[in-house]
């Protein structure tokens, strides 16, 4: 493999960071993990940024209860299953004891809720790792290279990533529904790979470009070295603004030759739709009239609070609605269901032009 030779420092730069780390992390709570009959939750670092989530056994029997209730109506998780252990959510939240930003900790709660309902695990990073905006990608990489370490078949598949202000609003839908049939673990990696196979990254854009909110990065090779290249793009390439940090760099490199042909952006409503109304008229609203696509709407797997004008309180009000409005797919209440342009989508994808 041809590696630009800024990019192999950039490896460098990210092993250095992980090597670091892992020590740093051995003289603190590294990896705390929350054991009862399952363990939804991974915290790293000082672990303080999670002091005031609680996972009771009420909170793990309403989460079978919530299972049973998916996998007995037309839901997305009788459907398409949720591939369980094989995906987990990734985000970081950083705050102190004295201000611990508890309306972001009622968002990761709806994810610590979403991961115990299908069996999977949410990592938390409070200590950051480098630079506020970059602590995304280093973090996601740090996973990445642990699970890489791992057999083959122990490891993650995909790693979820989600920002901590975005809040579940469909529990019975799990992002193993986005991902097309053929990068299933029955593909032998001595086959020829299909265009579905050579996918690495699932991700949005929104009107400014890419969004990286919220995205799907799969555990491979490709992923390590994208995330390199990324963390070291800025000391690198100093000349180029990045309006958006981080996210800019992804989108600059995601336009290169070596990373273009595996990324796929998916629709924004799949997985990064915004707030329009506020968390009541969302629930009683009646059609979709004056909404425009990004807007969510009942039947949307997440919302995103990114630029929100009053952030706090929306994710405050929304934290509750995804309980509130779980039984739509009971009572078929929602106002756009993803699940026929899923198919739609990847079936134009395998039969259109390479």
């Amino acid at each position: 493999m041809n590696i630009p030779r800024w990019a192999k420092i950039g490896l460098c730069i990210t092993g250095a960071l992980m090597i670091y780390h892992a020590n740093t992390f051995a003289h603190k709570p590294y990896g705390k993990v929350q054991y009862l009959e399952t363990h939804p939750l991974r915290v790293y670092g000082d672990g303080t940024c999670a002091d005031n989530i609680r996972i009771s056994q009420g909170l793990i029997e309403k989460a079978k209860t919530m299972r049973q209730q998916c996998q007995d109506s037309a839901s997305p998780l009788r459907t398409y299953g949720s591939w369980g252990a094989r995906i987990a959510t990734v985000t970081t939240h950083f705050s102190s004891p004295d201000d611990p930003q508890r309306f972001y900790q009622k968002a990761i709660e709806t994810h610590i809720l979403h991961n115990l309902v299908h069996g999977s695990q949410l990592h938390v990073l409070c200590t950051p790792i480098i630079d506020h905006m970059w602590n995304k990608q280093a973090f996601i990489q740090f996973v990445l290279l642990s699970e890489l370490a791992k057999p083959p078949q122990e490891r993650l598949e995909w790693i979820f990533w989600a920002d901590r202000d975005t809040i579940v609003l469909d529990y019975c839908r799990h992002p193993a529904s986005y991902i097309p049939a053929k990068l299933h673990r029955s593909y032998s990696p001595g086959a020829e790979p299909s265009k579905e196979q050579n996918i690495n990254l699932l991700i949005t854009q929104d009107t400014r470009g890419l969004n990286a909110g919220v995205f799907m990065i799969r555990v491979s090779e490709w992923s390590v070295n994208f995330l390199s290249d990324v963390i070291a793009f800025r000391h690198f390439k100093p000349d180029v603004e990045l309006p958006f940090d981080e996210q800019t760099a992804m989108e600059q490199l995601l336009l290169e030759g070596r990373y273009k042909n595996n990324v796929v952006y998916i629709p924004q409503p799949w997985l990064n739709t915004y707030a329009w109304d506020n968390a009541q008229d969302f629930m009683s609203r009646k059609d979709v009239e004056g909404l425009d696509d990004w807007a969510s709407r009942r039947g949307d797997f997440l919302i995103h609070f990114a630029g929100n004008e009053d952030k706090e309180l929306n994710i405050v009000e929304y934290s509750q609605v995804g309980d509130k409005i779980f039984n739509i797919w009971e009572t078929r209440d929602m106002l756009r269901d993803v699940s026929m342009d899923i198919e739609s989508f990847w079936g134009n994808r395998s039969n259109g032009p390479g």
